[in-house]
C-alpha cells in the first residue's frame, strides 16, 4: 500500500505561517486550505501564497 492511498493521506503543515500574525488561512469551497501572506500587499519580496511549509521567513511575527 502506497503512502498516498486514502487510508494514509499525506499531511503537511504550513510551517511558520500557521502561527504568523501576517498569514490568513483561506479555505476553498472544496475544502482546500491555503495561507495568504498579508505582507505581500506591501512588499513584493513576500509571495501572496507561499510554498508550504515555510521554514524561514524574514517577515515572520508570532501571533
Amino acid at each position: 500500500m502506497s503512502p498516498e492511498s486514502d487510508d494514509h493521506p499525506i499531511r503537511t503543515t504550513a510551517g511558520l505561517c500557521e502561527s504568523c500574525r501576517h498569514a490568513r488561512r483561506i479555505e476553498s469551497d472544496r475544502g482546500s486550505i491555503f495561507f495568504r501572506c498579508e505582507l505581500s500587499f506591501e512588499d513584493e519580496r513576500f509571495a501572496k501564497y507561499p510554498r508550504l511549509p515555510v521554514l524561514a521567513c524574514s517577515g515572520y511575527r508570532p501571533q
